[in-house]
């Protein structure tokens, strides 16, 4: 009975603490739920995943997982960030890129090689983004009822979408999905 209630509680902590790391960003504009965000460059571990959207996260997590717990030239551990991000590759038909953002104490030449050959390093420009967000499950109807609103929201604007839409989780699986932090974003101009 006490190790359930531990586990119970533990499990509603929030798990913002484990990510050492979260992108800094400046609110440019804010109208009801719809927000446009300026974000500095970054730095990214990503792969490309060619699966159904469950899928294509669940594969994605242990490759990028695999390489910040050391499966890379250096057998260094990278500390865990938030948000992870998904998106679907433009012009593609079931592609998707999957991304860690790399904590902000490293450069590109600081960090190392993937062992994987599936996992690449690479710098993401700046960028403005039109976001909403949203409590709730991993699943892809979430996704989608999200992304819609953001679109709908964005219609009633001036900005112009210049980019595919990116799903950004926030929480630890462990986190009880009624509790866990997303947002749906997209590059606009």
């Amino acid at each position: 009975m006490k190790i359930s209630l531990l586990l119970t509680l533990l499990a509603l902590l929030p798990f913002e603490t484990l990510a050492i790391f979260k992108p800094d960003y400046v609110v440019l504009e804010k109208s009801g739920d719809l927000e446009i965000r300026q974000y500095s460059s970054l730095i990214v571990a990503r792969t490309r995943v060619e699966a159904d959207f469950t899928e294509a996260g669940n594969m994605a997590f242990r490759r990028l997982a695999g390489y910040i717990f050391g499966n890379n030239s250096g057998n260094e551990k990278i500390s865990m960030t938030a948000p992870v991000t998904m998106s679907p590759e433009a012009d593609s038909d079931g592609a998707y890129w999957i991304s860690f953002f790399m904590p902000a104490e490293y450069s590109l030449s600081d960090l190392p090689a993937p062992a994987d050959g599936a996992v690449e390093i690479t710098r993401v420009p700046a960028s403005k983004m039109a976001v909403v967000s949203y409590k709730g499950g991993w699943g892809e109807k979430n996704y989608i009822t999200h992304k819609d609103r953001l679109m709908t929201l964005l219609s009633a604007t001036e900005w112009t979408i210049s980019g595919e839409p990116i799903w950004a989780r926030y929480n630890s699986p462990f986190r009880p999905s009624f509790m866990r932090s997303n947002e749906i974003m997209v590059a606009v101009e």
